[in-house]
């Protein structure tokens, strides 16, 4: 069985939880139709001596797949964040030091002898 039809499986056989007769009942027959479209039975799916390779629990679920790239991606975005404050806290302060007033610096009176 493919990858893809493997991930659609799972997401099929987990309706069968559903509060709903006619929602399990579909999933049960959307996930049999799977499993013999592929050329399986259930037999030959399930059976450990048949299987070729062992699936990762990761690569099944898919979701997790997605949070973990989002989390990764908020952390970029927040460092990003952090960095681009801190320019501005910069800018303004170069800013501010080229808009003050200039004030030359006040003359001493010229001494006498």
């Amino acid at each position: 069985m493919r990858r893809g039809d493997l991930t659609r499986l799972i997401r099929i056989l987990g309706m069968l939880g559903s509060d709903h007769d006619g929602e399990r009942a579909a999933a049960a027959l959307a996930a049999d139709r799977l499993v013999r479209g592929s050329g399986l039975t259930w037999s030959d799916l399930l059976a450990p001596s048949r299987v070729s390779r062992p699936v990762r629990a990761q690569s099944m679920d898919p979701l997790t797949d997605r949070l973990a790239a989002a989390d990764s991606r908020m952390r970029q975005l927040r460092s990003e964040n952090a960095r681009l404050q801190e320019e501005i806290r910069r800018l303004k302060r170069r800013l501010d030091l080229r808009t003050r007033p200039f004030r030359p610096a006040e003359k001493e009176p010229p001494m006498t002898p």
